[in-house]
């Protein structure tokens, strides 16, 4: 019914019916990164990509992590790949 009277509206409407029959958000709410965790699955043929969506930053999480490990300064390098930017990545 809401599809037909507000299209506008479903993604609200599906959240809202969520919380209320299993009564609480942890099924809507999008999970928190542990950067800890990505960082200790990766590896020199593993790295990490992050795929963003628009208006996300994760970098000031990135640099946290960067300085704690020990890669502050010329050891952490971070590229954003931009119309343009093809050629600064190979």
């Amino acid at each position: 019914m809401l599809r037909c009277l507000r299209p506008d509206r479903i993604i609200n409407g599906v959240k809202r019916f969520i919380v209320e029959a299993y009564g609480n958000n942890h099924f809507v709410q999008p999970p928190t990164l542990n950067y800890d965790k990505i960082y200790s699955q990766s590896n020199q043929k593993c790295p990490i990509v992050f795929v963003l969506s628009p208006g996300s930053d994760p970098l000031s999480d990135i640099s946290k992590l960067a300085e704690n490990m020990g890669f502050a300064g010329t050891k952490f390098k971070y590229l954003a790949l931009g119309q343009g930017m093809e050629t600064e990545a190979t």
